[in-house]
């Protein structure tokens, strides 16, 4: 059979999904990813197609027999989740309201308890019979680079593509000074319109960003795709989100990293969960870099 494989459109999304390229392609399925991230990246996934994303439905899926759908709630997930083909669909979050009932060996609810590299691997279970799904989803580095490389390197990424899911500046720009003093070499890492604010290297591909990364020892950052790029590559992470929940479903899922995040009962009321970022100190990130991910 063909799949197409239908992303979100962040990168953390086409990276994820692709565990479920991997194991239909396992099974022996021809299939093609449809991420607009993963088009420059497509090098590291050898043997893998990926397209952009589509743009008139009905013509793009027409050679397809089945898809892969992380719906989104976007107008295009809602039309590729109406076409008259076998359409499987992962949903983060079911409301029958709005997407109507769950349809047996077709969708998946995931669990927000369970990170959604694992959340798609038991959906691809779930789905589809052949061997045990793994975590593996196909990336693979090029061979003249070496993992860890610059021992001392942090990669630290303090933006995202929401402001309200970013922790202030100012506390990145303290645990830079501290892991200096402590001899470390941190390094902003941000992308190409945001690197003057943060004098970061130009990564002008998702590939340059990898390159880097791979060589590095350890990334810390917000809630954000980089965070999902290093532990797919094996890099120990601390990513800082606003609150346990979300990171419970959002965290990084192949490397187990560590998660920084507000005490539970910020999230009680409308004021501290606004205001989670108020309640994660600079003091506690740098203990939780140097107890749960130093090395």
């Amino acid at each position: 059979m063909k799949f197409a494989i239908v992303c979100a459109s962040g990168i953390g999304d086409g990276l994820l999904m692709q565990i479920a390229a991997f194991h239909l392609r396992r099974l022996g399925h021809d299939v093609v990813t449809f991420s607009n991230p993963l088009l420059s990246f497509a090098n590291w996934f050898p043997g893998f197609e990926f397209r952009p994303q589509p743009e008139n439905i009905e013509e793009t899926f027409a050679p397809f027999d089945a898809i892969v759908l992380q719906h989104d709630n976007t107008i295009k997930a809602k039309k590729i989740s109406s076409l008259a083909k076998e359409v499987h669909i992962f949903y983060g979050a079911h409301v029958p309201s709005k997407h109507g009932p769950l349809r047996p060996l077709l969708d998946v609810q995931f669990d927000r308890d369970v990170c959604m590299a694992e959340n798609i691997r038991r959906g691809v279970e779930t789905l589809f019979s052949g061997p045990t799904p793994t975590l593996e989803n196909g990336l693979t580095p090029p061979s003249h680079l070496h993992f860890g490389k610059f021992e001392k390197r942090i990669a630290i990424h303090p933006t995202s593509t929401a402001e309200e899911k970013n922790w202030p500046k100012t506390s990145f720009l303290k645990l830079k000074d501290k892991l200096i003093k402590a001899g470390l070499d941190p390094i902003f890492i941000a992308p190409p319109e945001e690197a003057p604010l943060w004098n970061s290297p130009l990564f002008p591909t998702l590939s340059s960003l990898a390159e880097f990364l791979y060589e590095s020892n350890c990334l810390i950052g917000n809630d954000s795709g980089p965070g999902h790029l290093a532990s797919n590559l094996g890099l120990p992470t601390l990513i800082i989100g606003e609150s346990l929940r979300h990171l419970a479903l959002w965290r990084p899922g192949w490397r187990q990293g560590a998660i920084a995040h507000p005490p539970c009962w910020t999230e009680k009321t409308k004021f501290t969960r606004h205001n989670w970022k108020r309640f994660i100190t600079v003091s506690r990130v740098y203990s939780q870099f140097k107890n749960e991910i130093a090395k």
